[in-house]
């Protein structure tokens, strides 16, 4: 990403423990102090210059692959290279975090590991008996996230597989499932406005 791009995205503050590979070798600890979609600046005592590969793998967050941009006395900013489809779910975790109040009900998010897919296909049966043919994005042990060719309403009954579970949110191309059991049952209210990243 190019300088005058890094400023497509709002920033928001984060502190959180980051691990930093830089140039595959040399690993460094550090806090992350804020993000967007396209960059992040880190505090660390790591030593880099402009170009260095880092990749940085951030608790409760992401791994991702940046470049540096530029660097600043205690630390360094770094550019993303990431595809489009990891950028649109980055936006949508800084979303998240960004705008908390949406994460209520929704536990599976950061309570539990995700396992990234390599774009295995699945069959869902709909509440009306219906079948929709899905493609799995990531899993977790309390839910699954899909690509899907339509995205039946928010609070839908809906079995992945063999297991039940409730649509809690969509997403850019499909939605979200929370296994049943795993949250609590998600319940009609009107949405706060999002703050935007």
């Amino acid at each position: 990403m190019f300088k005058n791009d890094a400023r497509r995205y709002q920033r928001i503050s984060l502190n959180l423990p980051a691990r930093i590979v830089i140039n595959a070798t040399d690993e460094f600890e550090g806090r992350l102090l804020n993000i967007s979609p396209g960059d992040m600046a880190l505090i660390t005592e790591a030593k880099v210059v402009v170009g260095d590969a880092a990749v940085i793998h951030i608790d409760g967050l992401d791994v991702i692959e940046s470049t540096v941009a530029r660097t600043f006395p205690d630390g360094f900013a770094t550019s993303f290279l990431l595809s489009k489809r990891r950028r649109n779910l980055l936006i949508e975790q800084l979303m998240l975090k960004a705008n908390p109040e949406f994460a209520d009900g929704l536990g599976d998010r950061r309570s539990t590991l995700r396992h990234r897919d390599n774009g295995s296909r699945a069959s869902c049966r709909l509440a009306d008996g219906t079948s929709l043919f899905v493609t799995i994005v990531d899993t977790s042990v309390n839910g699954v996230s899909v690509d899907a060719r339509r995205r039946p309403p928010i609070g839908s009954s809906i079995h992945v597989g063999r297991r039940r579970g409730v649509i809690v949110r969509h997403t850019p191309r499909g939605f979200v499932v929370v296994y049943e059991g795993a949250a609590a049952e998600t319940a009609e209210e009107q949405k706060p406005v999002l703050r935007a990243v």
